[in-house]
């Protein structure tokens, strides 16, 4: 029981953390846009897309390569990455009840930036959640669909991920290996104390 507890000390603060990141980027991202930026209508539950394996297997994905890099299995590092990943598409929610806005809030470079510090400040004794989230973030955009507003809130225009999918796969590779590196190291330093 002590293991779950910890697992749960691990996880549920930077995943609720996320949340309400994303949910309140998506407000404000929704406050600041113009009206011809909102492009994002009315969309019922059943018409946003089903990508919940493809989440999964891309949280994974980032969460597997940092265990690879830190040498062993993180069953909260896993957890953390798989959350990280889906928790992007938490700026569906508007759409899903009927309200115009600019599409995918947390698909942007402001979110990205936004969500690093908060998890730096919040969580200062655990760098790897911010190496994790940029993991997640590059990861999850990578593998996505459609066109974003990357610089919202400082520009609306809209771009297709095309070409931009394979570096930020690469980007996404890279901040998942920091991430086991930084753990393996805090490890090591714990053990050696």
């Amino acid at each position: 029981m002590d293991g779950f507890n910890r697992w749960l000390r691990d996880v549920v603060p930077p995943i609720a953390l996320i949340l309400a990141l994303d949910l309140v980027i998506t407000v404000v991202l929704l406050g600041v846009s113009g009206a011809p930026a909102r492009i994002g209508g009315l969309r019922p539950l059943n018409t946003i897309p089903d990508k919940g394996l493809e989440l999964f297997l891309v949280g994974a994905g980032v969460g597997l390569t940092a265990c690879l890099a830190a040498r062993r299995l993180d069953v909260s590092l896993l957890t953390l990455a798989i959350a990280f990943v889906a928790l992007i598409d938490a700026d569906h929610l508007p759409s899903a009840f009927g309200i115009p806005q600019p599409i995918r809030p947390a698909h942007t470079f402001a979110f990205l930036a936004v969500e690093m510090v908060v998890l730096g400040v919040t969580f200062r004794k655990r760098p790897e959640l911010v190496f994790l989230a940029v993991a997640a973030w590059f990861g999850h955009v990578a593998g996505d669909q459609g066109v974003f507003a990357f610089f919202a809130p400082y520009s609306f225009a809209y771009s297709p991920l095309g070409p931009y999918r394979i570096p930020f796969a690469i980007i996404a590779a890279a901040f998942a290996l920091a991430t086991g590196y930084v753990v393996r190291r805090r490890a090591r330093r714990a053990l050696s104390s």
